[in-house]
């Protein structure tokens, strides 16, 4: 009986969510979705099929910075707090579980003054997250990140490099600290 409460809560906040973004969200088939559920922006936000954005405590938000942005989420995905900041792509793969998590593939720090450490910096590089990944509370990936199938990314890791598949990383910055291979 909840189930089927929750499928029609969903059916009304989808045909909510695509008249107020128009364009800029496009659902699958059989969402699970609440009122805790924000986008901004101009960029475009896809949900794959049979994806649960049904927040509890804190809302999933998504902000697009400019017209090609493009947040990408996998079938099967489950988030609950997730906020997404976006100015080139963020891809979260397929059956991904995430928690409170913050991905950014930008960091909004462009310098033109040669002089200045952050000089030649670029403003964004796309974030991958392969499929079967588990984003914990509160960990950070940061711009140019890439997470391979199968990983965990521990409770409050800022991620700022490559990681193959099949692993947990954990700390600040984020490294392997257990492997299936290992």
């Amino acid at each position: 009986m909840k189930q089927k409460v929750a499928q029609i809560i969903s059916k009304i906040f989808v045909a909510l969510y695509n008249t107020r973004y128009g364009g800029h969200v496009s659902f699958g088939k059989n969402i699970l979705i609440n009122h805790r559920f924000k986008l901004k922006g101009r960029g475009k936000l896809i949900v794959g099929d049979n994806c649960n954005l049904w927040a509890h405590e804190e809302s999933n938000k998504f902000y697009l910075y400019g017209d090609t942005a493009e947040i990408r989420l996998g079938e099967g995905s489950r988030l609950n707090g997730i906020t997404i900041h976006c100015r080139e792509k963020v891809t979260l793969g397929r059956n991904c579980l995430t928690g409170s998590a913050v991905i950014m593939d930008t960091d909004f720090h462009e310098c033109m003054d040669p002089s200045h450490i952050l000089y030649g910096n670029p403003t964004s590089k796309p974030v991958t997250i392969g499929n079967n990944v588990w984003l914990c509370g509160q960990c950070a990936l940061l711009k140019g990140s890439c997470v391979g199938d199968n990983s965990v990314v521990g409770f409050r890791a800022v991620v700022t490099k490559n990681f193959p598949g099949d692993v947990v990383i954990a700390g600040n910055p984020a490294k392997i600290v257990k492997s299936k291979y290992v």
